[in-house]
């Protein structure tokens, strides 16, 4: 027996007690799609908690495990008792649903923590500019912040689908293979999978650089060498890849020089900068070096440069260099200046700027506070 889509909640809750059990299954399935897919009211999650909580011992594994599956996105009373008898159940697979579900369960709650303390903080942020400016800079300031969330879904996704394109192509490449009825290639198969992988790494790439752009943090600073972080910045540089072992770098800075910084990320920032550098000597014949020189500036700030000798870049590449997804390279993902930009700038109260010429190389600029003042925000 099969359950018609237009079935409404109060079908789903009465098969739940159906006979046929394949019926109570897929009303328990259908009932966990709604609640995941629905902002429903208290009332409604309490009837069906109260729903569920009937079939925990029903006699078929099979809905048993279906009830595991859907009381994720339970907002009752009766979740604790339904996953705690579950957890314990007599049958391996419906223990181990319940095991997953009290762990996703636990991601959920800390991902809704998050959006809650996200909107409180975006509602204080108003409330200040407000009580600051008045009630025109508070709306114009939303305005804009709407307006550059739907720029930059815009860009992302244009550049997911970059992606996604070529890798759907592959598998569609891969299936036709598969269900050909000519004889299987192996080193075919194996060319597409490849470059499936390629794109799904490429793809994580993205993701990942996307968190650590908009990941926020509570940093701690302390007191730091420069050289001692950029020579360790270079080592690091050197050892990402086989290919850059043959970096030369000269450091002119002295000793003495120091900034109050988060080491781990003005390294992850001054990585980025050097591995661009090292990247402009692709297709030319000149050996990879950079000449990195830092000097006290303005008294409370340190200025520092990295030059190299690469291929360099048009008036609009440098433009663009900052912004997200701006790459010329085939494999690159369009983040690393970026990062690094909101690292010294947004993370360090810097600034960092280029220089640069097509065919005579580039200069990063880069000014640090010496040490970090405290920000409201």
């Amino acid at each position: 027996m099969e359950i018609k889509p237009e079935t409404g909640l109060n079908g789903l809750l009465e098969a739940f007690e159906s006979e046929h059990w394949t019926m109570a299954r897929e009303a328990v399935e259908q009932t966990g799609n709604i609640l995941r897919q629905l902002e429903l009211d208290p009332a409604t999650h309490a009837r069906i908690g109260r729903g569920m909580i009937k079939l925990v011992d029903h006699h078929k594994w099979e809905v048993r495990k279906a009830l595991a599956h859907a009381a994720l996105y339970l907002r009752h009373e009766t979740f604790d008792p339904i996953l705690a008898k579950l957890s314990k159940d007599t049958h391996d697979l419906v223990r181990n649903a319940a095991r997953r579900t009290l762990s996703r369960r636990s991601e959920l709650s800390k991902s809704d923590r998050l959006k809650e303390q996200h909107g409180d903080l975006m509602l204080k942020w108003l409330q200040d500019l407000e009580e600051r400016h008045g009630l025109p800079a508070r709306n114009a300031t939303r305005r804009v912040a709407e307006k550059l969330q739907a720029q930059f879904v815009t860009e992302l996704n244009h550049e997911l689908i970059k992606v996604i394109s070529p890798l759907d192509g592959s598998l569609e490449s891969l299936n036709a293979a598969l269900q050909g009825g000519k004889r299987i290639n192996r080193e075919t198969l194996l060319r597409y999978a490849r470059r499936a992988k390629d794109r799904v790494k490429f793809l994580l790439a993205i993701l990942d650089s996307l968190y650590m752009l908009t990941k926020e943090r509570d940093l701690e600073y302390q007191t730091e060498s420069l050289l001692s972080l950029m020579e360790e910045a270079v080592q690091l540089v050197r050892d990402r890849k086989p290919e850059n072992a043959g970096l030369h770098a000269e450091i002119r800075i002295a000793p003495q020089i120091t900034v109050e910084s988060n080491r781990h990320m003005l390294l992850q920032a001054l990585t980025n900068i050097i591995q661009n550098s090292m990247e402009a000597y692709a297709g030319t014949q000149r050996p990879p070096e950079i000449l990195v020189e830092a000097t006290a500036h303005n008294g409370s700030r340190v200025r520092m440069t990295i030059m190299d000798n690469g291929c360099g870049m048009s008036e609009e590449a440098v433009g663009d260099a900052f912004m997200l997804f701006a790459t010329s390279k085939p494999h690159g993902t369009g983040f690393g200046l970026a990062i690094a930009q909101k690292i010294i700038e947004s993370d360090h109260g810097g600034a960092v700027y280029l220089e640069s010429t097509r065919g005579q190389g580039t200069k990063v600029v880069i000014t640090l506070p010496k040490e970090q003042e405290v920000r409201e925000w």
